[in-house]
């Protein structure tokens, strides 16, 4: 299947809101989070990304992530939804499509689903390439069959199918710089629609030089990877979007600690 560009969506700012933990006071996660979206799509954010809390220790986890996601989906109507991957990948690629296919049909198109891929993991890029592989023939075939080395489906029909047109775009999150950073970049432009790096410009300038040369995506018509930075929210974060941005990055996320802060966000001036 060929696929036109559905990642502009991604582009501008997104908001990363970090996972509670347990030293942090109890709230209502639900409430807190749609005042924050609000409170971030003022200040122009185009995209939401909830943070995937630590099972550490294990009696404590603060909520399960895609389902404040559905909570979100169906409480809001404009900005793309995600989940940050950070390096503990919970699901298989085959139930993580099927989970994002329902956050994208409960939203109307407006899903993006996640991995992580981990430069100093050995080997890390393969596992990658598997489970991007695993979840766009689960999102958009009819009939999706993988035999991997690390991940198998047979006939893993998904219904019903993602809404978004275009289709549900695919985005890793990149761990670290270690020896591996190159492999996990070379698999995002082959089968990524979008990557996440920390590292501020000088990490989209990596990136970009590394995207640049690796062979082009061939499932996307005119598509390429888009690079979006990530970085942290606090009184300089205006300089920083413009550095990035200056840097060649098409979008950032902007991550906002728990619990979510959202008088400092409506100041904000979050404009791309």
């Amino acid at each position: 299947m060929v696929r036109t560009d559905g990642t502009r969506a991604l582009n501008g700012v997104g908001l990363l809101l970090s996972a509670p933990t347990h030293r942090d006071p109890a709230v209502d996660v639900l409430a807190g989070a749609l005042t924050a979206v609000d409170a971030g799509m003022a200040a122009g954010c185009s995209s939401v990304w909830v943070g995937e809390p630590s099972a550490d220790p294990p009696d404590r986890v603060a909520y399960e992530a895609y389902s404040l996601l559905g909570a979100l989906a169906a409480r809001t109507g404009s900005i793309h939804l995600g989940v940050s991957a950070d390096g503990e990948q919970r699901r298989v690629p085959s139930m993580l499509a099927k989970i994002v296919t329902a956050v994208d049909v409960l939203s109307h198109g407006r899903a993006a689903l996640s991995l992580d891929g981990d430069a100093a993991r050995d080997g890390d890029a393969d596992r990658l390439d598997e489970a991007l592989a695993v979840a766009r023939a689960v999102l958009e075939d009819d009939h999706p069959t993988f035999d991997g080395r690390i991940y198998h489906v047979d006939d893993a029909v998904n219904r019903p199918a993602p809404v978004q047109a275009g289709g549900v775009p695919l985005v890793v999150f990149v761990q670290g710089r270690g020896p591996g950073l190159v492999g996990l970049l070379e698999v995002c432009a082959r089968a990524a629609d979008a990557v996440v790096v920390h590292g501020g410009p000088d990490g989209v300038r990596d990136a970009l030089g590394v995207l640049g040369g690796a062979v082009p995506a061939r499932h996307r018509e005119g598509a390429r990877t888009r690079v979006l930075a990530r970085v942290s929210a606090g009184p300089g974060v205006t300089g920083t979007l413009a550095a990035v941005r200056s840097a060649g990055a098409d979008g950032c996320l902007v991550e906002v600690p728990a619990p979510w802060d959202a008088a400092g966000l409506r100041s904000a001036d979050l404009a791309w």
